[in-house]
């Protein structure tokens, strides 16, 4: 007879949970019924990653980041349309590191600079690859724009009203507006009907938000700034650091910084007194509830020492712009202006030459590269950039002709040290899953293993790496492809994702190896599908850093006639994974739970 607690669960659920208790009894005194038992191996709790104690008390370069490139962008890097909606979702999904890329209020061609955290002297190779790939579609661009105009803002009663004395504290903050609270939660008024800007002239331009050289449409930078007001603390609590590309003329830059005091002003870092370049970075304690602007800086004398400006030998480089974000030269006309410059504090952009050169030795200095450039510097100096990333920060993102938004594979570039990996998050892929899988429940900062960070006094400085075998029982499914009229043709598959270690070769094209550690079970056309205690195994997996390998479980739908249909999937850091017998929720292709689960039983074995 069927109990309580086999009410929602589906026949071969119930049959393996019962199969199941009755090992547990005869191989243990226990008095536990079936009943509690089945209700502590089902409780949603028991197959959530396990808890983890987050130490902020480290400098930030220690931590790895949830992080995300393009962020303004709902679907492809050619023509998908620009949308504040990404930055909303990104934000209640934990992500800590949004992009933005910073326009005039015009055609980007005719913007009077180009200075840009991602481009020095000129388009950056990322940008040049774009173009190429974008000749079909740019005869559409000027169709596409004018379904899109730039809205001007209409001077209004608040646009005569002088700045309040009170934010001289803050960088750019002379001209500055009154800012709103923060609101208590998002805002349902219409998204179009923002705020008119405290100053204005009649027919203002103001910066938009877009993807350079392509046929993506525009949002306005107004309306970025305001929905990061709103929700960079929904989800957590620490620094998000918002990474701005900026394209536009010093006019437009000033607009900018007015619209960013404006909304953001009680959560900019305030310039420290006698900062400079030996300032050391805080901790990550210190910087709760506080948004850190990444952008190129501008020292306010050229030809001052010592400060964040071009080496002669970078202006020297033939090659300098090619791959990475960085600065420009402060003597162009197209340079960051100071006001600008100066709310990037902590996480100050700077052009890439060398890992010799003096910036890299700053400890406010940020190199942004793409993936082809960090696998080509790996190659190179591999020593090198693993220890410039034990003590500094460095982004990475997808080279430009990922134009579908595919993904890198995040763990290689993590083994690398790199801290921000910045991920297109439009779509659900692998590296996707192993972005979810790192930061569950952290806030969005990780602190990196040791080995991998610059360590305190009482700690050793290297890195420990276990031999694993994993056995994983696959019982049952339930609740498979709900809403659609046949059964799926379903097999679990299991992957482990241990990869390279530090000082290894990063994998040709970002992506990881493993092929090796991949297992797949059984097939059954079922929804609610019996796999009779399949076993997966894997043995004598070696060189393992438990925090930055990942077990990665993908229900598919078998299909002989084209690529395998992903029913649903849980990803797990295998330091983090939930052993035992677990019925454990499948989250769909858009991140969310499907109602599917899937019990298996686990068991990981750390080898002598």
């Amino acid at each position: 007879m069927a109990t309580a607690r086999d009410a929602g669960f589906s026949e071969s659920v119930v049959k393996h949970l019962k199969l199941k208790f009755e090992e547990q009894q005869k191989a243990s005194s226990t008095n536990e019924s079936y009943e509690e038992f089945a209700k502590r191996v089902t409780a949603p709790e028991s197959a959530a990653a396990l808890p983890i104690q987050l130490d902020t008390s480290y400098p930030i370069s220690n931590y790895f980041i949830s992080s995300s490139h393009n962020t303004y962008l709902t679907g492809n890097q050619l023509w998908s349309k620009a949308s504040i909606d990404p930055y909303r979702d990104v934000l209640q999904r934990g992500c800590r590191c949004i992009e933005v890329d910073v326009w005039d209020g015009d055609s980007p061609s005719n913007s009077s600079a180009s200075s840009s955290d991602a481009e020095d002297d000129g388009p950056r190779k990322e940008d040049n690859e774009v173009k190429g790939l974008t000749g079909l579609v740019k005869k559409g661009l000027g169709k596409l724009r004018s379904s899109s105009p730039s809205k001007k803002i209409a001077p209004t009663e608040s646009a005569t009203k002088a700045p309040p004395e009170d934010n001289q504290n803050l960088p750019g903050s002379k001209d500055s507006a009154p800012t709103d609270s923060v609101a208590k939660a998002p805002p349902d008024n219409n998204q179009n009907l923002m705020p008119a800007p405290w100053r204005s002239t009649s027919g203002r331009e103001e910066p938009r938000v877009l993807h350079g050289y392509t046929a993506t449409k525009d949002i306005p930078f107004r309306a970025v700034c305001e929905v990061v007001r709103d929700y960079a603390f929904i989800k957590s609590e620490l620094p998000l650091i918002v990474s701005l590309e900026v394209h536009c003329s010093h006019e437009q830059q000033e607009i900018m910084v007015e619209l960013i005091v404006e909304y953001w002003k009680q959560h900019l870092v305030q310039l420290p007194t006698n900062f400079s370049d030996q300032t050391p970075l805080p901790s990550l304690e210190s910087l709760r509830n506080k948004i850190l602007v990444k952008v190129k800086f501008s020292p306010p004398n050229k030809s001052q020492k010592g400060t964040l400006s071009r080496t002669s030998s970078q202006e020297n480089s033939q090659n300098a712009s090619e791959e990475d974000e960085g600065t420009v030269d402060v003597s162009k006309k197209g340079k960051i202006i100071e006001a600008l410059g100066k709310l990037g504090v902590y996480v100050r952009a700077c052009h890439f030459d060398s890992l010799d050169q003096p910036e890299a030795q700053i400890p406010t200095h940020i190199f942004a590269l793409s993936e082809k450039k960090v696998i080509s510097l790996q190659e190179e100096n591999k020593d090198g950039l693993w220890k410039h990333n034990v003590k500094y920060f460095m982004r990475v993102y997808p080279k430009g002709t990922r134009v579908s938004s595919s993904n890198l594979d995040p763990a290689p570039f993590w083994r690398q040290g790199i801290q921000i990996v910045a991920l297109n998050w439009q779509q659900i892929n692998a590296a996707m899953m192993m972005n979810d899988a790192m930061f569950a429940d952290t806030g969005g900062w990780m602190l990196k293993p040791e080995g991998y960070r610059k360590a305190k006094e009482e700690e050793p400085a290297i890195i420990k790496r276990f031999t694993y075998d994993l056995r994983m029982q696959v019982l049952a499914a339930q609740n498979l492809d709900q809403g659609e009229k046949s059964a799926p043709n379903v097999f679990v598959k299991c992957e482990l994702h241990v990869g390279s270690h530090e000082g290894e070769a990063i994998p040709k094209e970002g992506k990881n190896k493993g092929g090796e550690w991949k297992r797949k079970s059984c097939l059954r056309r079922s929804k609610d599908p019996d796999f009779a205690a399949d076993m997966l195994e894997f043995s004598g997996v070696s060189g393992v850093v438990p925090e930055l390998s990942f077990v990665r479980i993908k229900v598919m739908d078998d299909d002989a006639f084209q690529k395998d249909r992903m029913i649903g999937w849980v990803c797990f850091r295998l330091d983090r994974f939930p052993q035992g017998l677990r019925l454990l929720p499948l989250n769909g292709p858009d991140s969310k739970p499907t109602g599917a689960s899937l019990l298996v039983d686990s068991r990981l074995t750390q080898k002598a």
